[in-house]
């Protein structure tokens, strides 16, 4: 690959080192084998996505011409070649810390058991698992020469098989039958199977195990004990896994599908046929069984590869999360409920406004405000942005009552929200059998805002409540997100999150707002204006400083204004998870440094700094600062103006910016280097934030103790 230019990183390359520094997680020796284990499925699942969207979109662009594209002007083909150099690294990598980890579990008692470690019980139990169960799942397919290859859908994990015929004296196969010898008789050639194996079935299979210990076995490993009984007639020569990564960037046409739900599903369908990406291997020496399903596949080998372990890494998340001796795995972090389920919500939200900072903080108080709003006969409507939600929502269960209890509901469900498209879409048309009025979507763009309104009849007349968010009304990935959100019935927000709807719904133009910031029509614009206020404010003398804090950094026109304002002396602190396109060494002498925290949890949450002089503006987003977030999306930035909320949200930032421990700076050229404390107090951000609640956890616990606590009931 030629030279980056020195004023952006390449995107892709970026992308891939925040998984190198996810990969370090996996192999460091000081932490519990269960959460190495995590963060080895982290990268092998993060790496799936990377494959299905942005190594097939760069395909797609080298074979419409291959010519130089973005802001580092480079050519596919230069992006895809470094690409997979450093991928093939990469597997490498996280087979030899597969192997140190397993090695290690199995010293506890913990052991992925081969075929041949099996005792006589243990096999006599898998036989009887075959016989009862597997054997009456599994469907073999023979591949037919000159006809095309069976379909094989992305992401499953699949076996071949090099199968010859005991005898050469039978009439000519079937064209479909694999398991009847009269078929295998006529073989004279090696006939190629394959067998797909239903994912309902699991990964691993526990077995019988002395006291204390645990074994287990792979299903692709059961599947190989009893293979002889899928293929009668025939003998198995070689065998090897595989598994397909397919092209999952297929956009939908908007401006010829009058029928989006229709065309939704169309993609989806599409999506399950989509070019193939990646092959990956799982070979063992069956070097003629992988020639031939590399021919019969039509992959080119650039994106083959051999893999010196089990495929599909990400499925050690079943392992990794299940109890075993506590040293094991990590202590868990139980968040604290900062609105207590015996305040009255209601009359504490009037009071003041509520910051919650999950999974620090319980998320559950967005949940009960939604269960009491459908059940509350004051409550008259309820508006909200559904982008993901996960597959047993409390949230849209709790929208479903509220519209079986009569009242006004109107959700925006994204139905693009890439890899929840289906679950979105099943959501959306229960919400809409019950009486809620859906949007699916705005025209030609993303809706990323996660936004609340719930309007209530009170003694003093109308009232709303909003929350808004940096993360998603997504209670799962609450627990393991860093993420950010005000409750509040305070008319700067309200009137303007009620602007908001009505725009987002079709029933209003976008006005332009002061506490609230949408894009893609303004939110840019008053990004670039910050920027500009501070260069200004720094050219004039006064001492001026950015900190913000993000999951990745892409936008052109932001990165040249940070610049700007660098070089007019504005001091620069970024702190960017995952993908950074911004070269701290570009300006000389400039007070830019970029710092990424990679921890136990996923660091989420979107806040923004400007402060000159004596001023400072301060926000929370859902935005990054992307192109697709700033242009090509739905999103909202929010102001947080309780002085309260803005002493810990910037007490959130010190903390962050004084990590010395899981954080890595950037340096010049795109090298991510490790900081350590160097005699200096060990700060881990997010142990503080832990330890913090667990302080006002107690404090509440002694509070308590001082005095009596009335129970009331919930509001009605």
């Amino acid at each position: 690959m030629s030279k980056q230019p020195s004023m952006f990183l390449n995107r892709e390359l970026s992308w891939i080192e925040f998984n190198r520094r996810v990969l370090n997680e996996a192999a460091r020796p000081d932490l519990p084998l269960l959460e190495r284990l995590k963060f080895l499925a982290i990268t092998a699942s993060n790496f799936d996505e990377f494959f299905m969207v942005r190594v097939a979109g760069l395909r797609r662009a080298f074979r419409s011409g291959d010519l130089p594209y973005g802001p580092t002007r480079e050519r596919p083909s230069e992006q895809l070649s470094e690409i997979l150099r450093r991928y093939g690294d990469f597997v490498a990598d996280q087979y030899r810390i597969h192997d140190e980890i397993l090695t290690k579990l199995r010293q506890r008692g913990i052991r992925i058991l081969g075929r041949d470690e099996l005792s006589v019980g243990q096999r006599a139990r898998l036989e009887q698992f075959f016989e009862e169960e597997l054997f009456n799942v599994l469907a073999p397919i023979r591949v037919e020469p000159k006809r095309p290859f069976p379909f094989t859908a992305g992401l499953r994990l699949n076996l071949a098989f090099l199968l010859k015929g005991e005898t050469l004296s039978a009439p000519a196969p079937s064209p479909q039958a694999v398991g009847e010898p009269e078929a295998a008789a006529a073989q004279e050639s090696p006939l190629l199977a394959i067998l797909e194996i239903p994912s309902y079935l699991g990964r691993f299979y526990e077995l019988p195990a002395a006291e204390g210990a645990h074994d287990f076995i792979r299903i692709e490993d059961v599947i190989l004990l009893f293979a002889e009984r899928l293929f009668s007639g025939y003998h198995i020569l070689e065998h090897l896994s595989f598994r397909l990564t397919r092209d999952a960037d297929i956009p939908v046409d908007e401006e010829k599908e009058e029928d989006f739900v229709e065309a939704m599903n169309k993609i989806l369908r599409n999506r399950r046929h989509s070019r193939r990406v990646r092959l990956e291997l799982g070979a063992r020496g069956a070097s003629q069984l992988k020639e031939l399903l590399c021919t019969e596949l039509q992959i080119d080998p650039k994106v083959v590869f051999d893999c010196p372990g089990p495929l599909s890494l990400r499925d050690y998340f079943g392992l990794a999360t299940q109890n075993f001796d506590r040293d094991l795995s990590v202590e868990p972090w139980e968040p604290v409920l900062t609105l207590p389920d015996e305040q009255n919500i209601w009359q504490t939200i009037r009071e003041r406004d509520v910051l919650l900072f999950p999974p620090y903080h319980s998320f559950s108080p967005v949940v009960r405000l939604l269960k009491e709003a459908a059940e509350d006969p004051n409550v008259l409507s309820i508006r909200m942005t559904l982008y993901r939600t996960g597959g047993d929502s409390p949230i849209v269960e709790a929208l479903i009552r509220a519209a079986e209890t009569g009242k006004q509901v109107l959700v925006l469900v994204e139905l693009k929200a890439r890899f929840d498209e289906e679950q979105n879409l099943g959501w959306a048309q229960t919400l809409e059998r019950v009486g809620c009025i859906v949007v699916y979507g705005v025209a030609n763009l993303k809706v990323h805002a996660k936004a609340l309104l719930i309007v209530r009849r009170e003694e003093d007349g109308i009232r709303r409540y909003v929350h808004l968010g940096t993360g998603n009304y997504h209670v799962k990935t609450s627990r393991l997100y860093t993420d950010l959100g005000i409750l509040s019935t305070k008319n700067e927000y309200t009137y303007e999150v009620a602007q908001f709807f009505n725009a987002i719904m079709g029933y209003s133009t976008v006005q332009h707002s002061h506490y609230i910031i949408m894009a893609p029509h303004h939110l840019k614009k008053k990004l670039l204006s910050l920027f500009e206020w501070l260069t200004n404010e720094a050219k004039a003398g006064v001492p001026a400083r950015v900190r913000a804090k993000m999951n990745a950094l892409a936008d052109e026109d932001i990165i040249r204004a940070i610049y700007r304002a660098a070089e007019a002396g504005v001091v620069i602190d970024l702190n960017v998870r995952g993908i950074c396109m911004l070269n701290p060494g570009h300006v000389p002498r400039a007070q830019i440094r970029v710092i990424s925290i990679v921890d136990r949890l996923l660091e989420h949450a979107r806040i923004f700094s400007f402060a000159a002089g004596e001023r400072e503006e301060l926000y929370l987003a859902s935005a990054d600062w992307m192109y697709r977030n700033l242009e090509r999306r739905v999103e909202l930035m929010f102001r947080v103006i309780q002085d309260e909320h803005r002493e810990q949200v910037k007490h959130i930032l010190d903390v962050l910016f004084a990590d010395n421990t899981q954080a890595y700076v950037l340096k010049p050229g795109g090298r991510w280097e490790r900081l350590t404390p160097q005699g200096n107090k060990a700060v881990r951000a997010q142990l503080v934030f832990h330890t913090e609640a667990e302080e006002w956890r107690k404090l509440q616990a002694e509070r308590q103790e001082e005095g009596l606590t009335p129970r009331r009931r919930p509001s009605t």
